[in-house]
């Protein structure tokens, strides 16, 4: 059988000298291409065939390269360290990138992950990246909160305070809500010196709701604390709290002018907190069932309640019985609270929730009945144990609860429709009229 013979179509030269390897492209009689590699090393002639001149190029140059340097075969890469390498080339062109950027990448971040594997820092970068939330900054957000107040038709009261304490937050912080870490709500809160623990801790409560509205939005993270919720608190010392003594009250409700006076008699009379009163209505007094409702939504714990209207209470509201519409309508309330106390000559001026603590402490010593005062004021009894209730006598509870309008009364600063019913109900009574003074204010 005749062997087919190989032809040899053009040579390619890799290297010079003693290091230079010669290609030769053979065309076998199948019609293949066969690219065969020729040198000398140590004083033999050597060959290799391959059937890719680029494998065959690459092959004869790293044996130049050996053949330079001296090294021995066993320095040549495999036929498998060559797929190897075409496939990483080929992985790090899939990204945009070469093979020695990509090495030079990698080999930053394995440093920079240390111990950790790279899929996991991968993993929990993309969970906690702030560019997967919606970019808000602290003044955005704040503003987004306070609006949202609005509209859930909080007090105005509330709005203001949390208007308030976000400004001042803003004014400090600045930047995006995602940005904000605990070191700097607490460096703004420590910076609060002119306010005391209950204020700060007042002011926190603020941005605490505020960014937990925040992470609802989408802005924060959504299974992590918030930077407010993780800042710290201060201890408040705990006071002494303060009541009206009867004759106190009665000085009060005398020289109370007829804007604030349905507050002061209410908080005093029923316990109600000013921020409920403001969002009472005068159709929410049912007085000839006997007592106040406090809707749901107008309630501080959300949660609907009726509360005895005591019958010297609607002696003081008598002005105002087929009244209609909000029962507050001033805005400056502890400003009026203060002018009044002020009026009545009371020591040391007014008292913060002393009305309410008042009511409490009398309450429970008329009826006895902790639970059932705890009920009508909307707190636990465990709070009033601990908050609110003062040791009062039963007499004393007795002469509180007794308290009402002198023979002739008209609270000072009555519109004139009101004051016009108010005289016809005291002629159809036969009161005494009020005297010409009272009558002038």
């Amino acid at each position: 059988m005749t062997r087919k013979r190989k032809r040899r179509s053009s040579v390619v030269e890799i290297g010079n000298g003693p290091a230079r390897i010669k290609i030769y492209t053979m065309n076998r009689r199948d019609g293949y291409p066969e690219f065969t590699l020729s040198w000398k090393e140590a004083a033999r002639r050597k060959t290799r065939s391959f059937s890719s001149m680029d494998e065959a190029r690459m092959i004869a140059q790293q044996i130049s390269v050996r053949l330079t340097n001296g090294w021995t075969a066993a320095d040549e890469a495999t036929r498998r360290d060559i797929d190897l390498l075409r496939h990483c080339e080929q992985v790090a062109r899939d990204h945009g990138v070469g093979l020695s950027a990509a090495m030079d990448e990698w080999a930053s971040a394995r440093k920079a992950a240390g111990e950790i594997p790279l899929s996991d820092a991968v993993r929990f970068y993309q969970a906690n990246r702030a560019d997967l939330f919606a970019v808000r900054t602290n003044v955005q957000a704040a503003a987004e909160f306070v609006e949202s107040l609005k509209r859930k038709g909080v007090s105005a009261i509330y709005v203001r305070n949390a208007t308030s304490s976000l400004k001042r937050f803003t004014d400090v912080v600045a930047g995006n809500i995602a940005d904000v870490s605990v070191a700097d709500i607490n460096r703004f809160l420590d910076g609060l010196k002119s306010l005391g623990p209950v204020s700060k801790n007042g002011i926190r409560r603020n941005l605490v709701t505020m960014f937990g509205f925040a992470k609802k939005q989408g802005y924060l993270h959504p299974d992590r604390k918030t930077a407010a919720e993780q800042s710290d608190s201060f201890k408040e010392t705990e006071k002494e709290i303060e009541i009206f003594t009867p004759d106190e009250m009665r000085d009060i409700l005398l020289a109370a002018h007829a804007r604030i006076l349905p507050l002061i008699a209410i908080g005093g009379f029923c316990g109600i907190r000013s921020a409920e009163v403001e969002r009472l209505t005068w159709q929410d007094i049912k007085w000839d069932r006997g007592h106040i409702e406090i809707a749901s939504h107008k309630a501080k714990t959300a949660a609907r309640r009726l509360v005895p209207l005591p019958e010297n209470l609607k002696a003081w509201l008598a002005p105002w019985r087929e009244e209609t519409g909000p029962i507050l309508t001033i805005s400056d309330v502890s400003g009026a609270l203060g002018d009044t106390a002020v009026k009545a000559k009371i020591p040391g001026g007014w008292r913060q929730n002393a009305l309410r603590h008042s009511f409490i402490s009398y309450r429970v010593s008329m009826t006895g009945d902790v639970a059932r005062t705890s009920l009508e004021a909307g707190n636990s009894p465990k709070m009033i144990f601990r908050h609110y209730r003062e040791i009062v006598d039963e007499e004393a509870a007795r002469t509180w609860f007794g308290i009402t309008p002198p023979d002739g009364w008209m609270p000072t600063g009555l519109k004139h429709s009101l004051r016009e019913r108010m005289r016809r109900l005291l002629a159809q009574e036969g009161t005494p009229r009020v005297d010409s003074e009272d009558s002038a204010a």
